[in-house]
């Protein structure tokens, strides 16, 4: 009876063995029939800075990229001189462009949103205080006297942009600048693209503006690195703050920590205040937006530089379809805040 017993546990126990077995080998060969495509990756330079682009395919889909890239570069770029944006600021009436009339509305709509603190008109101001075309300032006398000569031509509110007939133009005598919102609608010119070709996994990183969709190649969320706000202008600190985990979502930070120069022992950042035509002078440090667009993010993470960390906070706890992260200064201490689905964290 106990010889019995003991054959029967064991046929039992090799029943189950095999159906293990064959329940991994099933398991395997379904995540192989899943995981049919490889990541590629492709990296380079577009708008005066690095881009770095991971997806799933088979094939490497770089001219589906570069054409993305180059859409965006004909439409919105100011040292491009046969760019939209370039013939609309020189006053000529163009084909109609669908890139630049999107990032035209989404500029519109941020501008009343943040109460004319992201505005695109800010060209001539750019190019007074050196971020533009013309190069940097030579020394600041005058530059007071000079803002007030030019912030009569700056605020969204003065332009108006036509259509008609296949034809576009711009109406009121101002000069666009689409600088702080490029990257990141160019992040979701590449997505889209990806998207279009069958990818599902990706991530488009264009200098810092980022776009992840699906899972990374080790299977769990896109890790997205805030970078911690050191001055430097050569790019070489790269201290991490904080890693996000994301998908399905865009981000983008805004910050004076890379874009700056010295004359005359001050300090000339790159974020202006359009309200003012000053350079903005805030508390703010660095300034990261996550929203569902990537041209959405860049805009917001501007306009919260510009408006520094008590009014960006209110700005988020209203909109909250936005989250934010905000380096801020205060009392020569650094310190952050987090803001989710209108909740300080």
């Amino acid at each position: 009876m106990k010889n019995r017993f003991l054959k029967n546990l064991f046929s039992l126990k090799s029943l189950i063995s095999l159906l293990l077995i064959a329940l991994c080998i099933l398991l395997l060969f379904l995540e192989g029939c899943t995981h049919v495509k490889e990541y590629q990756k492709k990296e380079g330079l577009v708008f005066g800075t690095i881009y770095h682009i991971t997806y799933d395919a088979e094939q490497p889909l770089d001219s589906v990229i570069e054409i993305a890239l180059r859409s965006v570069d004909e439409s919105l770029s100011l040292f491009n001189d046969h760019s939209t944006l370039v013939c609309l600021n020189n006053g000529d009436t163009v084909d109609f462009d669908e890139l630049y009339t999107e990032v035209f509305s989404v500029g519109q709509i941020v501008n009343y949103d943040t109460e004319g603190c992201f505005d695109m008109t800010v060209a001539p101001l750019v190019n007074l205080y050196g971020f533009g075309t013309e190069g940097r300032m030579q020394d600041t006398c005058g530059v007071a006297a000079k803002v007030d000569s030019i912030i009569q031509f700056v605020g969204m509110d003065k332009c108006t942009l036509r259509t008609e007939n296949g034809k576009m133009w711009l109406e009121g005598g101002v000069k666009l600048d689409a600088a702080a919102i490029a990257k990141g609608y160019g992040c979701d010119v590449v997505a889209k693209a990806l998207a279009n070709n069958g990818c599902k996994n990706y991530c488009v990183e264009i200098g810092g503006e980022v776009v992840v969709k699906g899972l990374s190649p080790r299977g769990d969320k896109w890790r997205v690195g805030i970078n911690k706000p050191e001055e430097d202008t050569t790019c070489l600190k790269v201290g991490i703050e904080k890693v996000m985990e994301l998908t399905d979502c865009a981000m983008a930070t805004s910050g004076n920590y890379r874009n700056f120069y010295e004359i005359d022992k001050t300090k000339v950042g790159h974020t202006v205040d359009p309200r003012t035509g000053k350079l903005a002078e805030i508390d703010m440090l660095s300034a990261t937006i996550i929203a569902d667009r990537c041209i959405v993010a860049d805009a917001w993470a501007t306009a919260c530089m510009v408006a520094g960390v008590k009014q960006a906070t209110e700005w988020m706890i209203k909109h909250q379809e936005l989250s934010a992260y905000f380096i801020y200064e205060e009392n020569g201490e650094m310190k952050t805040i987090t803001i989710t689905k209108g909740k300080k964290e």
